[in-house]
């Protein structure tokens, strides 16, 4: 009952105080989603709706993002279309899991469905760049389909990566104890937030704008991808 009478400020209080640790993530994620994500988190509380029902809330805010990048010829405000939808459904996929802690109905089947829709999320936003170049943009040259590809490689095993990490560790006397929060590492993460990435479609109705800002991403991505990977097969070693 306390839930349904708790306004939705002191919620959000409460959310904060149960956020996970601030280490490791990017400014993005420190000050733009996880505020955000508590916001919904609130209103998911008060409104009755389960974690997995977020979850499945964000894969579709997510998915209208995705089909309008592949349907719909680039312009001005589709690119800020696009763009507030995957960042909603990025803010989204922060709340199911403060909905979850907050309400102690977290599960292994609910942990499951959000490790899937991350997944197909990270598949479907690269392929459908693929997708708007092939059918919309006049590409210099037909390499340039390339780049989508290489870019979704990085971002499948870089998140695959982490989350094996994660669960391999989970319960381990031997796992690092977490590091303090970093300001110049949280800057340092901008370029491989998936809320960064997100944003940069702002620029998908200027498209040779948004192609540079996406190589530019890409590239920066792989290097902090592989510093990842290699920081993390160190600790599992």
């Amino acid at each position: 009952m306390a839930l349904v009478t708790t306004s939705t400020r002191q919620l959000v209080g409460q959310l904060s105080a149960a956020q996970k640790p601030a280490a490791g993530v990017s400014l993005w994620s420190r000050w733009v989603n996880r505020p955000i994500g508590r916001i919904f988190a609130a209103w998911a509380i008060r409104a009755g709706l389960s974690a997995n029902g977020v979850t499945i809330v964000s894969a579709a805010t997510t998915a209208l993002g995705i089909v309008l990048l592949c349907t719909v010829t680039p312009q001005w405000w589709l690119g800020l279309l696009v763009a507030a939808t995957l960042v909603l459904g990025f803010a989204l996929d922060s709340a199911d899991g403060q909905v979850a802690r907050f309400t102690r109905t977290g599960s292994a089947a609910g942990e499951w469905l959000d490790h899937v829709v991350d997944a197909g999320k990270m598949v479907a936003v690269h392929a459908a760049v693929l997708v708007g170049w092939f059918r919309f943009v006049d590409l210099p040259a037909a390499w340039w389909l390339l780049v989508p590809l290489l870019y979704q490689l990085v971002a499948v095993v870089t998140y695959a990566g982490g989350t094996l990490e994660v669960l391999l560790q989970r319960g381990s006397a031997d796992r690092p104890d977490p590091r303090a929060p970093s300001t110049v590492r949280a800057v340092a993460l901008l370029p491989a937030d998936y809320g960064v990435f997100a944003f940069s479609f702002v620029l998908w109705g200027l498209p040779e704008a948004f192609r540079w800002l996406y190589v530019a991403l890409g590239l920066m991505t792989s290097f902090i991808g592989a510093a990842l990977l290699v920081r993390w097969f160190r600790q599992l070693r």
